[in-house]
């Protein structure tokens, strides 16, 4: 996959963008960026990252995997104080809780999947 190929993907489907260098860093909705990075010979590198005010870290930049071992272990921490005064309120806490941190892990990583299969997928239609 080639710097170039992935910049037209982006522009044709209006994805907003930065270049730096050998790097395309991707802007996702809900404060989410991923970064392309074509620096590797052996092969493209995709990661991704929560910028400040996302659903799952607040102010807190990070990767999504990092993000849902914090809010796991905040949870569990807070849920436990909970329940020291009222069990039943605790649980309640901690099944939202973990809900909310399913629901948007879910999405946060459904997005940064999706447009790595899109961009492997463009690169097999632009080789053929």
């Amino acid at each position: 996959m080639k710097l170039e190929t992935v910049e037209d993907f982006l522009k044709k489907f209006d994805y907003s963008y930065e270049k730096r260098q050998n790097e395309l860093i991707v802007d996702i909705d809900f404060s989410q960026k991923i970064l392309i990075d074509f620096s590797n010979p052996d092969g493209v590198e995709m990661t991704n990252k929560l910028i400040g005010w996302n659903f799952l870290t607040g102010i807190i930049p990070s990767k999504i995997k990092n993000a849902i071992v914090i809010n796991l272990i905040a949870g569990i921490i807070t849920s436990l104080i909970i329940s020291l005064y009222d069990t039943k309120s605790g649980l309640f806490f901690f099944l939202g809780f973990m809900l909310w941190l399913l629901v948007w892990f879910t999405f946060y990583y459904s997005q940064f999947d999706k447009l790595k299969q899109f961009l492997n997928n463009w690169k097999e239609e632009v080789q053929n």
